[in-house]
């Protein structure tokens, strides 16, 4: 968080902007892929096929943001930054880099910002908005292999973190909600023996999921796929612990609250809901910068997301028939850009 004040402050902002856009602009030229190895300034400017004076501009910013490296042999891409920046086939999936081609997708939405906010994100143009359609029949599956592809390769972690800091053995079912492809589900079924699971998504995203699980036999008949409308399907009786790992925040409160009073209902006396979500500080702290920023994407991500503190939560629940609640602060974060997860413990 800058301690800058004043028209410094002002002016740090607005360079931000220019500073992201650089980043995004040069990794979409394949810049830092070209300068993976020492390169003069002229033959990496004739391998892009760039106009002297955008290269230049480009190329200088880029090394005095750090971006880039240059000394006698020419100019590089850090080593920091190469696993990140530089393109290959082979590389394993990097958070960051994803962002780096989701988050232009991103500034396109958010071009027209003053009309966003004017119609609470109704006028967003943001292609995964259709993931959140009324009809889950309707949603495209390639935007749901797209918005899959980002919540599976970042699981693993969230998971580990999970198991550290709640018990799923006291369990026998585990029944997770906006189970996307499974892989939450699978992954807290494999870790804990003898328990059993279910996940219920959009059919686009459960037919992804089906196929990942047809290729793991050790999960046999352990986890079942369950495709339908978490406002509507009717939950599955018998299933002890129900979970909602990173979606919670992607409804409003009348359409939310109605979740957590059908999972109260479908709970047996004694079962748990566990809600597992970035939740923000009770009031409004410059330490949690990077979320409330994430909060100005939601505006185009839909018309409804949106992170809620413990508090506003735990009314939720509260009000939907749960009088036992426990707010558990796991040991870590999972990742650096995954701050402030926090797990409800809501008790039947």
């Amino acid at each position: 968080m800058t301690t800058a004040t004043g028209e410094k402050l002002l002016l740090e902002l607005l360079d931000g902007f220019l500073g992201s856009k650089l980043l995004m602009t040069a990794y979409k030229l394949d810049l830092f892929t070209a300068a993976r190895e020492p390169k003069a300034r002229e033959a990496l400017r004739s391998a892009l096929d760039l106009p002297e004076r955008s290269f230049k501009i480009v190329v200088d910013a880029c090394v005095a943001l750090g971006l880039l490296h240059e000394d006698e042999r020419g100019l590089a891409t850090p080593a920091a930054l190469a696993p990140f920046l530089v393109r290959a086939p082979d590389r394993p999936f990097q958070t960051t880099t994803y962002l780096l081609e989701y988050y232009d997708e991103v500034y396109r939405a958010l071009a027209d910002m003053d009309a966003l906010v004017r119609s609470d994100g109704a006028a967003s143009p943001f292609k995964l908005r259709d993931y959140f359609k009324d009809d889950v029949d309707a949603v495209d599956p390639q935007v749901a292999a797209e918005y899959s592809r980002y919540m599976d390769a970042t699981i693993a972690r969230i998971v580990e973190v999970v198991l550290a800091t709640y018990p799923f053995g006291q369990h026998r079912r585990l029944l997770d909600l906006c189970g996307n492809t499974g892989s939450f589900c699978a992954a807290i079924v494999a870790a804990t023996p003898g328990l059993h699971g279910a996940f219920l998504d959009v059919p686009a995203c459960v037919d992804i999921g089906r196929r990942q699980l047809a290729g793991r036999p050790e999960l046999a008949g352990r986890v079942e796929a369950i495709a339908g409308d978490v406002f509507r399907t009717p939950l599955p009786p018998d299933y002890d612990v129900i979970t909602m790992c990173r979606s919670a925040m992607d409804w409003g409160d009348d359409k939310i609250a109605g979740v957590y009073r059908r999972v109260h209902a479908a709970l047996p006396a004694g079962g748990r809901f566990l809600v597992i979500e970035r939740m923000l500080p009770e009031r409004v702290l410059p330490e949690a910068l990077p979320m409330y920023l994430r909060g100005v994407y939601f505006l185009a991500k839909s018309e409804s997301t949106r992170y809620r503190s413990p508090r506003e939560h735990l009314d939720l629940l509260q009000a939907a028939g749960f009088t036992a609640t426990e707010e558990l602060e796991p040991p870590r974060a999972p990742y650096e850009f995954f701050q402030s997860m926090r797990i409800l413990v809501a008790s039947k």
